[in-house]
């Protein structure tokens, strides 16, 4: 036993401090592992970067990860899912804004 706290693995699917994929190599085995599709765009978009421009680079990486993380977080999907549901309760702008309460409440 140990004094040091327990670590929490690292989930390659999610984009937290310190978590995530923090290297090209792991953004590229996340997205290979989530959608090889998706690691093809990935891969063509960034044979075409500057390689002056760092900016690019980062914007290019915030953006897949960002993607990465839309497409495989449970809450994320369920909520597409629901989005989607032809039975699902649908709501104006007005109503969800209205007094600051929320809908059906």
């Amino acid at each position: 036993m140990s004094a040091l706290p327990a670590e929490e693995p690292i989930d390659p699917f999610h984009t937290h401090p310190h978590g995530g994929p923090r290297t090209v190599t792991q953004l590229r085995a996340a997205l290979s592992a989530a959608s090889p599709a998706d690691r093809e765009q990935f891969e063509a978009q960034l044979g075409e970067l500057d390689l002056d421009d760092p900016e690019e680079y980062a914007a290019l990486v915030r953006a897949w990860r960002h993607r990465l993380v839309m497409r495989t977080r449970p809450e994320i999907l369920a909520a597409v899912a629901a989005s989607t549901d032809p039975t699902a309760p649908r709501y104006s702008s007005e109503e969800i804004l209205a007094d600051g309460q929320a809908p059906g409440r």
